[in-house]
């Protein structure tokens, strides 16, 4: 069979270099045809490459376009902010020089009227103006219109105003609504006698109606517009004066959270495509007021802003659909001339490869394809040749394994016929010589010495290790001739191993071996072959004391594994097992060999307990780690609850 597969892939490989070959010849024969429809295949990718680059520009012109839009309302943002800041500015310092003129303690209430009529008259944005002493108690109150005050305390030593004035900073508080249209703010600064020391609190509440006109006053293209909010969240001023009268918060739009995060590149703060309040797309850039807290926004809608890109977007789509119908013809083509003969190719090697030897191919291209094919029909025909050959040849190597598997299960026979005979035949003599020297060893004979009661002994032990290996041998030809008598019965599970491990606790203890049956609650009744499964624990229990060092332990148990089997385990404090024996061990005649231990088998225990076990059904095997011992385990069927109930 070797050979003839050899021969096939020659004959195989020969085909395929005549292939090459004839590809090779046809192509200067044929005037490279086939080259040339894939030149024109290229030319239309590069066609396609045209249209990506196309739609790659139009792509980064949006880009572009959106940064530039979102840098002219950064822009425009920020003129906003400075505008605000300035705003505020103006007021604080026309404060500050009122408060200069003010002297605690020392002016009438008259002074300090007319120093607030000059402040109301210098800064036409405040409408309220108190002088407060250093231990807030009102000094004096100067109002625009009687209307127009708010808050009519005289003590403010509360006031988150005036202790932040007090500790020599100027204080600008939130913004809030009057009568429900005009939104204010209270700003303080510190009235100084000199630098650092502090005599009281200049207050005033400021109108900020200038903040709604400049920002109302931006405009953003055909739908752009402005607003201002605060760094909590709230809207200042914004083009639809509804929003901020209901006290409408925007902590749920992206560009608010962001502005007020801190980040270190204003450039990519500078562009943001989120969404508004209606829940729309707008380009959205901001300024912030460092001053107070606030940042001014200008938005404008995306359809809008790309309003200009809408004409290079048609041309190019008209484009792209050119390219699209360009592309079509050519897999049309492709499909034509390449892809369909490749596919019939390719079924033709499905149906080879199936077993279909006879199957040809039939190509009319006119180019290399048609040559190929022609080259696949001659490599096909020689493929239908060599598995012809092989056929025959594998018929022929198959009726020579039949013929030998026949010869080794009659050698099969033979050996277990004669092993059957030869333990017969040695059992008899072998019972005599064990009865012989039991008696001399009794003194039937007469009076032995020390030497020869020592040789008895020795012709005694060995006779009985004798006995033991004629028992495994015919015990492993009736198993193997298939004439081993099989009782299934239930019984209790843990009852026979506790059985068996006292019969061989005598050994154990010559060794100073102790043996442990650890038994569960719930003991497992099983249906399988008593005195089978008995010699199963005898051998393996008998291994565990054998490769045991002395003052070592045996520990035994049973238990269930699943609802149909129960297992047992004999765990031992030996040597081990070494991974690569692990397996073998329960091969006929392996033995494993352990320094300072001597064997006394021929290696059928384990062979004879795998036979047993499997003839019920179960399973047996080995864990074990070097130095630390083995742990075997096998598993039996357990009786069904029904066959549990009848009996």
């Amino acid at each position: 069979m070797t050979g003839a597969s050899y021969r096939g892939e020659i004959v195989i490989s020969e085909s395929i270099q005549n292939l090459k070959s004839a590809i090779e010849n046809s192509t200067g024969r044929r005037h490279g045809r086939l080259l040339r429809h894939y030149f024109l295949i290229s030319v239309l990718l590069i066609a396609g490459g045209l249209i990506v680059s196309g739609l790659l520009e139009i792509y980064f012109r949006v880009h572009e376009n959106r940064e530039e839009l979102a840098l002219l309302q950064k822009e425009a943002a920020t003129v906003a902010a400075v505008k605000i800041e300035k705003f505020i500015q103006d007021v604080e310092t026309s404060m500050r020089s009122a408060a200069k003129g003010l002297d605690i303690g020392r002016q009438t209430s008259s002074d300090y009227r007319f120093e607030l009529k000059r402040l109301l008259f210098l800064a036409p944005a405040i409408t309220e103006a108190v002088i407060i002493s250093v231990d807030g108690i009102q000094r004096a109150r100067q109002l625009r219109l009687l209307v127009s005050s708010v808050n009519r305390e005289t003590n403010f030593s509360g006031s988150a105003a005036f202790q932040r004035a007090k500790q020599g900073h100027s204080y600008f508080g939130p913004v809030y609504l009057v009568r429900g249209s005009e939104p204010y703010m209270t700003m303080a600064l510190p009235i100084e006698e000199f630098k650092g020391n502090i005599v009281g609190v200049l207050l005033a509440e400021v109108n900020l109606k200038y903040v709604w006109d400049v920002v109302s006053g931006i405009k953003a293209g055909k739908a752009g517009y402005a607003y201002a909010v605060s760094r909590s969240e709230e809207l200042i001023a914004h083009p639809d004066i509804s929003l901020v009268l209901r006290g409408r918060k925007v902590s749920d739009l992206d560009q608010v959270r962001a502005a007020f995060q801190p980040v270190s590149d204003d450039q990519g703060r500078a562009l943001t495509v989120a969404r508004n309040l209606q829940g729309k797309q707008v380009i959205s850039s901001f300024a912030l007021v460092p001053r107070l807290d606030w940042a001014v926004f200008i938005e404008r809608p995306v359809e809008e802003a790309h309003e200009a890109l809408y004409a290079s977007l048609l041309r190019t789509s008209g484009l792209l659909l050119t390219g699209l119908a360009l592309a079509l013809f050519a897999s049309f083509f492709v499909a034509r001339r390449v892809i369909r003969p490749l596919r019939v190719l390719g079924e033709g090697v499905d149906r080879i490869a199936s077993g279909d030897m006879g199957f040809r191919v039939d190509l009319k291209t006119g180019d290399e394809i048609e040559t190929l094919a022609g080259e696949f029909n001659r490599m096909a025909g020689a493929l239908q040749e060599a598995y012809s050959r092989l056929e025959e040849k594998v018929a022929e190597r198959t009726r020579e394994l039949v013929a030998a598997n026949d010869q080794l299960k009659e050698l099969d026979k033979l050996k277990s016929r004669f092993l059957s005979n030869v333990s017969h035949e040695l059992k008899t003599p072998l019972t005599a010589i064990v009865g012989l020297a039991a008696n001399m060893l009794d003194g039937i004979t007469g009076r032995l010495n020390d030497k020869q009661r020592e040789y008895l002994s020795d012709i005694r032990a060995s006779s009985d290790r004798l006995a033991r290996l004629i028992k495994d041998l015919l015990d492993l030809s009736i198993i193997e001739s298939g004439r081993v008598e099989f009782r299934p019965a239930p019984f209790a599970l843990v009852s026979l191993v506790r059985e068996v491990a006292n019969s061989l606790r005598p050994v154990a203890e010559q060794k100073l071996i102790n043996i442990e049956v650890i038994s569960t609650e719930a003991s497992p009744t099983v249906w399988a072959d008593r005195d089978r499964i008995a010699q199963v624990l005898t051998n393996l229990i008998g291994n565990a004391i054998k490769f045991t060092s002395p003052q070592g332990r045996v520990m035994v148990s049973a238990q269930m594994n699943g609802g149909a089997w129960a297992e047992v385990t004999i765990g031992d404090t030996g040597p081990g097992v070494p991974a690569e024996e692990a397996e073998r061990i329960f091969d006929e005649f392996y033995q494993l060999t352990r320094p300072g231990i001597e064997s006394r088998g021929v290696g059928l225990g384990l062979a004879i307990s795998k036979k047993l076990v499997e003839m019920h059904g179960g399973k047996i095997g080995v864990k074990s780690e070097m130095g630390k011992g083995s742990i075997f385990y096998f598993t039996v069927p357990v009786q069904p609850a029904m066959d549990a109930a009848v009996r």
